[in-house]
């Protein structure tokens, strides 16, 4: 009898370490799954700044006043409003929406992300150099061209001068038959306007 108890205790107690675990395999199953991170490193068409100047519907400076994320089709993104600072192709107006994929929803019961490695960002307060085309998503809004490929930041040097910079060493690009990784580039924003006008006329 007493071998008989001895072995439902042990059954017992293997049972509920078995559930222990798999509860917490479960749990952790699902709180990863509230982050989704879409690929490890984008791919896009590899643009020159002349197929950007000459497809882009709208080229504009600006400051970035706010942020909101929105689902479209079960997918998050991100709407970045921009003050215009100056508006160098297309219609001018005082802002301009620009959507960006991924976003966050922190309204629900358990917060959910989507990210997209290499995707254009674009932070509250950052001054930026941005080529447009219409989104088609939301009516009155704008997509980055090139996925990340047409959005740069404005900063400044230690002497106060003023650069644009771009980071796609996330993305990598189409260049003919092959791929290639992006790179990091900056360059003064007084050089990168004139060239821009230089391919407009």
């Amino acid at each position: 009898m007493k071998k008989v108890l001895l072995v439902v205790c042990c059954f017992l107690v293997l049972v509920s370490v078995a559930s222990g675990i798999w509860a917490t395999r479960a749990t952790n199953i699902q709180q990863s799954s509230q982050s989704v991170d879409t690929g490890t490193i984008s791919l896009a068409p590899g643009l020159t700044m002349q197929d950007m100047v000459a497809q882009s519907e709208l080229i504009v400076t600006g400051r970035c006043l706010s942020t909101r994320s929105v689902w479209i089709d079960r997918s998050l993104v991100t709407i970045a409003t921009i003050s215009v600072g100056e508006t160098i192709k297309g219609s001018e107006a005082s802002t301009v929406d620009v959507v960006l994929p991924g976003g966050a929803d922190s309204n629900r019961r358990i917060p959910v992300a989507m990210t997209y490695p290499g995707a254009p960002t674009i932070q509250p307060q950052e001054d930026v150099f941005l080529f447009l085309t219409q989104a088609g998503v939301i009516a009155n809004s704008y997509a980055v061209m090139g996925f990340a490929q047409g959005k740069f930041s404005i900063v400044e040097n230690n002497q106060g001068e003023k650069l644009v910079s771009r980071d796609l060493t996330k993305v990598r690009l189409q260049a003919g038959a092959g791929v290639v990784r992006g790179n990091f580039q900056t360059t003064y924003l007084s050089d990168f306007k004139a060239k821009v006008r230089e391919y407009l006329r």
